[in-house]
């Protein structure tokens, strides 16, 4: 009976062996099928490490403490990942699943990577997350670090296991108080440009049992008070540890001392199982030209392991792979063998291997940081809407767009040259574009003008106006000094002076100063009161020419206007005018002297209506390149039209607000055009429906007053990358989710955005710029230039002969002047047909010199002994002769010396002949024998006497008495 029951024992055991063996074998064969499968569906996901900002700031704290915080860090990441083992048949056939962690060094960089089977994905994006807040994870493809000119031949690796049984720990960070992956990263960095080096960290939950283990390890050398203090692991040791009763001991339990070695390797088993445990395989590979750089790049990486060693503990041995083949397979798949069970390390012994390290630790420049921290964006966000960018946080992309009442309060962008600025502008006018909202758009490069013009849809070809002042053959209008209402003509009047201190003033040294504000409020307010119109450029002829002034003093009726010439200028003595004049008009010698900025501002109308413009949704778009029409040209230009919408805006008053279309006013490099009064537009367009879109690079540049305008009163601010100065000013603005640092790092198309969404300022967070959303048409840009030119420009001729004109209307009347009185001074001897007496006279003598001459008598052989002179003609009144109007008389054609000597004479014997007394009359008119004559001559009335001209021109008076003479 005994035999048989010990038969059956016997068969008992060797049936379960073969069955237990069979199932281990079956269940081998399924784990190494599953380990493929689970191979061949693991995602790769790239982690951006955390910007050095994210860094924990150590403050006054020892670093070793600050070191230790950075690294626990990591164990709420290994912490949450325990959660995914699970329970039940399938993960005692198949297992559990794994994850790898791995640092790759290549192409000069170095990479951190978690690779994940597909269906834990959301579950390591949440642990990373939770670990490290800043941190990015983004799926990529699978890398290739191995080289192509050594491939199989010029690789190495091996696998690193634990050198006694898992119960014992490593040497941990808590322990050590050091960063020692700091170690691995160095030896990384060894690697070139054409090296491949990874480090390969493979992990899985571990079996519940696995603290058991350990507790029976910590019983045993409780027990044995240290007679078997470790080494390799030995199943014996464990089975008895477990299933041996305890053996009787002479000496009592109170009585064992434990040596402090002993206490300490208790505790530390002890403290290994309060933390989560894992299964883990450590690989190591390299990859290189030649087999030998490849044996030194993973000796130097092996040897980095021996920090973690632990004295008395435990620590990593290393095995080198003998089939390099299969070897590289299992790295590129991951595989993880089931029957690796005695590598079991806890959290904190997997957060001091495997980390995201700190600035403080990155030995190299080659560890690439995320340059910038991606923060999560409003969760209330728009379906519709103006579409600002784009908020990426953790894998998830979220449109960021602005309600129609949110662009009211106007949006700011700030960035350095190269950030993307420029183009999020196009791509911002583009939507408005494309919806048929209007808007202008100001552009001090002339790039972005360009590049919109090229994307105008048909449908919007006749709503664009182009306004290039470097078109010098049609140049459009713009006039400053152009107003609708008064109240219109003094705010433009008060811009035109805060243009001028920006312009030649802005630190309000002097230059400019209360006097030259009088003098040119007086003038300007004096040529905007003639209803023909003036421009900018009228005002220095104002104070250079008299008769200038004095046309336009028709039209003032301000008396303090007329008070300031008729007094205080009249009061001036030439001297002190002559003084400040120059300094005055100096101002504008660069506007006056450029024909493309004469032709532009000094005309009296402009070429568009920007009213017109607002209320029905039309595009302008301004093209100020610095390069074509210089800085100075540019900045005027820039702030007329700033400051002409703000007054076209505010003349919009004269409707109800609910009819006002919203117009966006972009204009970049806003700092060159704006005013101190430029915050009022910031507080006042948003009632009159005028949305400012500003751009530019630098907050420096801006005054104090505009800055805190914006920082307080715009409603979304856009920051790219900034300077450090700009900033520490900026930082308030967003604080305390990014910093200053923060601000100095973004990458370029990124940004930190405060956004006003449905009426409610958000919190702080990252956005990526939208990409291009149009292509120009070279085409369709230049047929736009060439119709605006058309329908809003006048030809260049005609502009310059209309200025000119205008300019020289006080030398037309200064000549009238002259005309006037030169014939008011002229003597009038004539009647009252006010003919001077020398028109007449001169008209006397071409009759005479036209008059028949007398017939002469035949000479006589006799002689002569006397000759009689013929009796003088009774005197006839002669007829008037209208005088010649008086030509002015140019430099050339002024009387020769003779000439004005003969005149002299004659006016001499002109008066001789009227103060002349009867008695000193001669007798006779002539002693000469002339042929006689019946010619009579008219007298001339004088209202002085009464003279007559004889035939030989003589002059005499009338009372003369006369006789008739006969001829000889």
């Amino acid at each position: 009976m005994t035999d048989i029951i010990i038969g059956v024992v016997l068969f008992t055991i060797v049936v379960s062996s073969i069955v237990s063996f069979a199932y281990w074998q079956y269940r081998k064969v399924l784990r190494e099928a599953k380990n493929y499968e689970r191979g061949l569906k693991m995602i790769p996901l790239l982690i951006h490490i955390p910007p050095s900002s994210d860094d924990i700031d150590q403050g006054g704290r020892d670093e070793r403490d600050v070191t230790e915080e950075a690294i626990s860090q990591a164990q709420v990441m290994y912490n949450i990942i325990a959660s995914t083992a699970t329970k039940g048949f399938k993960s005692k056939v198949y297992g559990q699943r794994h994850l790898a962690y791995e640092m790759i060094a290549n192409k000069g960089l170095i990479h951190y990577y978690v690779i994940v089977p597909h269906v834990l994905v959301d579950v390591v994006r949440q642990a990373v997350a939770a670990a490290y807040p800043a941190a990015q994870l983004e799926e990529v493809e699978e890398h290739n670090m191995f080289s192509r000119v050594g491939k199989i031949s010029g690789t190495i690796g091996g696998e690193l296991t634990l050198k006694k049984q898992y119960a014992y720990p490593i040497a941990t960070y808590q322990e050590s108080k050091r960063d020692a992956m700091r170690a691995l990263l160095n030896a990384l960095a060894t690697a070139r440009r054409d090296d491949g080096v990874g480090i390969q960290i493979l992990l899985r939950p571990a079996p519940e049992g696995w603290t058991k283990n350990v507790i029976a390890v910590a019983s045993k050398i409780r027990k044995d008070k240290g007679k078997k203090s470790g080494g390799v692991f030995a199943p014996k040791d464990l089975l008895e540890a477990l299933w041996k009763a305890p053996e009787k001991s002479e000496v009592k339990p109170e009585d064992k001392q434990l040596s402090s070695l002993e206490q300490s390797t208790i505790d530390a088993l002890e403290e290994k199982t309060r933390h989560p445990g894992y299964e883990v395989l450590i690989r190591v590979i390299a990859s290189s030209n030649t087999a030998m750089q490849s044996q030194t790049l993973m000796k130097n990486v092996v040897a980095s392991f021996s920090l973690f060693d632990s004295p008395g503990k435990n620590g990593f041995k290393f095995s080198i792979a003998k089939n390099v083949e299969q070897f590289v397979t299992a790295f590129i798949f991951r595989f993880f063998p089931q029957d690796i069970t005695q590598n079991v390390l806890n959290s904190v012994e997997l957060a001091t291997i495997f980390h995201l390290p700190d600035q403080k630790n990155i030995p190299t420049s080659q560890l690439q940081r995320q340059a910038s921290k991606q923060v999560d964006g409003p969760h209330q966000l728009l379906d519709e809407g103006f579409l600002l960018g784009y908020n990426v946080y953790r894998g998830i992309k979220k449109e960021i767009r602005l309600g129609t009442n949110d662009r009211r309060r106007h949006t700011y962008i700030i960035g350095q040259t190269g950030t993307g600025k420029s183009k999020l502008l196009e791509n911002l006018a583009l939507q408005d574009m494309l919806d048929g909202k209007g808007f202008a758009f100001i552009d001090p490069h002339g790039d972005s003008a360009e590049e919109l013009l090229g994307m105008v849809p048909k449908e919007r070809v006749e709503d664009v106006i182009y306004f290039n002042p470097g078109d010098m053959a049609n140049p459009i209008g713009l006039n400053l000094f152009e107003f609708d209402t008064p109240d219109q003509r003094d705010f433009l009047v008060q811009e035109a002076i805060a243009m001028l201190y920006r312009l030649y003033d802005p630190g309000h040294t002097g230059i400019i100063g209360p006097r030259y504000e009088h003098w040119f409020r007086n003038a300007a307010l004096t040529i905007m009161s003639d209803p023909n119109g003036s421009s900018f450029i009228d005002i220095p002829q104002v104070f250079n020419d008299g008769e200038f002034a004095k046309e336009k003093l028709k039209h003032v009726t301000d008396q303090t206007v007329l008070d300031f010439w008729n007094k205080e200028m009249a009061q001036t003595s030439d001297y002190h005018k002559s003084e400040v004049l120059g300094w005055f008009v100096s101002k504008f010698g660069a506007f006056l002297s450029n024909e493309m900025m004469r032709n532009t501002i000094g005309q009296t109308k402009s070429g568009f209506n920007l009213r017109d413009i607002m209320d029905n949704k039309k595009i302008l778009i301004v093209n100020l390149s610095k390069g074509k029409t210089g800085e100075l040209n540019s900045q005027l230009l820039g702030m007329i039209f700033v400051m002409k919408f703000q007054a076209a805006a505010m003349g919009r008053a004269d409707i109800p607000e609910a009819q006002r279309q919203d117009f966006a006013l972009y204009v970049d490099e806003f700092q060159n055009f704006a005013t101190d009064s430029f915050e009022n537009i910031l507080s006042e367009a948003r009632k009159y429906r005028l949305n400012l879109i500003l751009a530019n690079q630098f907050v420096s540049q801006l005054t104090d007053k505009i800055r805190e305008a914006i920082i307080g009163n715009v409603g979304t601010v856009v920051s790219g990358r900034i300077g450090t100065t700009d900033a520490e000013l900026m930082q308030k603005k967003f604080m305390p989710v990014f910093d200053a640092e923060d601000l100095t790092k973004l990458p370029n198309y990124e940004a930190v955005v405060v956004a006003q969404i449905n009426g409610v300022p958000s919190a702080p967070f990252s956005m990526a710029f939208i990409p291009p959303l149009g292509q120009a048409n070279p085409q369709l840009a230049d047929a736009l230039k060439r119709l605006s030119a058309s329908k809003y420009g006048r030809p260049r001729a005609e502009v310059e002969k209309e200025i000119f004109a205008r300019l020289r209307a006080g030398d037309v009347a200064r000549d009238d002047r002259l005309k006037a009185l030169a014939d008011a001074k002229r003597p009038a001897i004539a009647g009252a047909n006010g003919s001077s007496f020398l028109d007449e006279w001169l008209a006397k003598r071409q009759q005479l010199a036209a008059a028949p001459k007398p017939a002469v008598a035949a000479q006589s052989t006799t002689p002569v002994a006397t000759v009689h002179t013929p009796p003088a003609i009774a005197p006839v009144p002669v007829k008037h002769v209208t005088p010649q109007p008086v030509q002015a008389v140019a430099p050339t054609d002024r009387p020769s010396a003779t000439a004005q000597k003969n005149h002299f004479e004659f006016e001499s014997q002109l008066q001789n002949v009227k103060t002349m007394t009867p008695a000193d009359k001669p007798k006779d008119a002539s002693t000469l024998t002339i042929p006689k004559s019946t010619l009579t001559q008219p007298a001339v009335q004088s209202n002085s006497d009464e003279i007559y001209i004889d035939i030989r021109g003589d002059l005499h008076h009338r009372s003369e008495e006369t006789k008739d003479t006969p001829a000889a």
